[in-house]
């Protein structure tokens, strides 16, 4: 098995036009086409699963540059998604202004010539 993804897909491009075009690689397991969370809409890219590794990389070589709705295909093997970590384990983003084991005292100088002290709410 095999999973495709092809991308730079037309917003309007449907389910049974991206089967018409990959009927010549059967047999097919499973064809995904997610959708934009915010307008329900099918996003630009589509993963494509066949049962053997010698038709889609066939359909790989075949389908890449061809278009589709107007569009170029863009074809590659999908990539496995990278795991993700626990925020608690990522390293922590330091600010431009901080040096490590340094802080920046950004507070105004007072008319006392010393730096003003924020209070506590």
């Amino acid at each position: 098995m095999i999973k495709l993804f092809i991308g730079n897909l037309s917003h309007e491009t449907s389910e049974p036009e991206l089967r018409d075009i990959l009927d010549a690689f059967e047999p097919i397991v499973e064809i995904t086409r997610p959708l934009d969370r915010e307008t329900g809409r099918p996003r630009g890219f589509a993963f494509v699963t066949f049962g053997s590794r010698e038709m889609g990389e066939k359909a790989m070589e075949t389908l890449n540059g061809t278009k589709l709705g107007g569009r170029e295909l863009r074809v590659d093997e999908a990539e496995d998604r990278r795991p993700r970590s626990h925020p608690a384990e990522r390293p922590r983003r330091v600010s431009l202004a901080v040096e490590i084991g340094k802080r920046v005292d950004d507070r105004p100088i007072g008319p006392d010539g010393k730096r003003v002290r924020y209070k506590a709410i």
